[in-house]
């Protein structure tokens, strides 16, 4: 899962509070452009949720991954 870097900069302004409106008053651009760059980080987020739910039903041991995959940048935002 790839997040844009406006992605993640609207998913943490949307985590605090804002409005699709202001958001887009805030990054400068235009408040449809914000709602689908939200929804497609929505997606992606889904995606990822079902990806690990699907992967824990099947057996994978997830914590045997590289933990040092959810300090990189495109997972900061869960931290």
């Amino acid at each position: 899962m790839n997040l844009t870097e406006r992605e993640r900069i609207i998913l943490q302004l949307s985590r605090q509070g804002l409005s699709d409106y202001r958001i887009a008053r805030k990054i400068n651009t235009d408040p449809p452009s914000v709602t689908r760059s939200r929804k497609n980080a929505d997606r992606k987020l889904l995606n990822a949720v079902v990806d690990l739910e699907w992967a824990s039903r099947i057996g994978v041991n997830i914590s045997e991954f590289n933990s040092n995959i959810f300090n990189s940048s495109q997972y900061r935002f869960f931290l």
